[in-house]
């Protein structure tokens, strides 16, 4: 085999006249550096980890709600004064419901509830009918509660795939299926609510009211909320409007 000769070549410049007139070309080499791996964050752990979470949410809380929480210098409030506080430290300017958010000794804690003035939102309660089948034929459904005569479950039966998913079917545990259904819708449109716990949490969350109920509706609807879930069954329970702190209720001195 012939000799092969190797020419060396000055990358720094461009071609000579002499590279090009042997037919040689240049090549500039390019060198990648591999930059070194930073290290993994360790995972944050323990105390750190509660204060980083609570540092997060500080930061994402508004400049009124951090007023507002700053005002809550109590660890517990009985439920009068509970309900003025919270008057007073709300600062939307729209009516925000009331909830009564509850932690539960128990699982599974259901009933029903008659809030002596009502939650202050409007219910739209149809009793089922002709008129509502060809609503629901069409997939349109504007009302929170149906109720429904034993009779009608049959033609019900079809739209179960409708109605199920969103709450709306006829059931006797809620007593949404009456033999008198005029008479239940009255209930419902009184303030008649049904309750029950989360299904994989021993938590609760009931709306009792709107922030411009008077004091005493206030505490009224939150008493027979409590007495209607037991004090037994409750380990802690708390109020708040909707964009406020919450304020956690003793349930120590509550007569009921």
């Amino acid at each position: 085999m012939g000799k092969k000769k190797v020419a060396l070549v000055d990358l720094s410049q461009g071609e000579t006249a002499e590279l090009k007139a042997t037919g040689v070309r240049s090549q500039k080499i390019s060198f990648k550096v591999k930059k070194p791996q930073e290290p993994e964050p360790k995972p944050i752990q323990g105390p750190t980890l509660k204060a980083e979470i609570h540092k997060r949410i500080r930061h994402g809380r508004s400049k009124r709600y951090l007023e507002a929480k700053a005002k809550l210098t109590n660890e517990t409030y009985p439920i009068d004064e509970a309900v003025k506080l919270l008057k007073a430290i709300s600062r939307v300017k729209f009516d925000p419901s009331v909830e009564l958010h509850l932690n539960l000794l128990v699982d599974k804690v259901g009933g029903e509830l008659q809030l002596p003035h009502g939650t202050g939102k409007t219910v739209k309660v149809e009793i089922a009918s002709e008129k509502t089948l060809v609503k629901l034929n069409d997939n349109k459904i504007d009302f929170d509660i149906l109720i429904a005569a034993p009779m009608m479950m049959p033609k019900l039966a079809k739209y179960a795939k409708i109605l199920g998913p969103k709450g709306l079917m006829p059931n006797p545990k809620n007593n949404t299926i009456a033999a008198d259904p005029e008479t239940a819708a009255k209930k419902f449109c009184g303030g008649l609510i049904h309750y029950k716990s989360e299904p994989k949490a021993p938590l609760m969350h009931l709306i009792i009211g709107k922030l411009s109920f008077k004091d005493e509706q206030l505490v009224d609807n939150l008493t027979a909320a409590i007495k209607s879930v037991q004090p037994k069954n409750i380990s802690a329970a708390f109020i708040c409007s909707s964009m406020s702190p919450s304020l956690k209720l003793d349930l120590q001195g509550l007569t009921l």
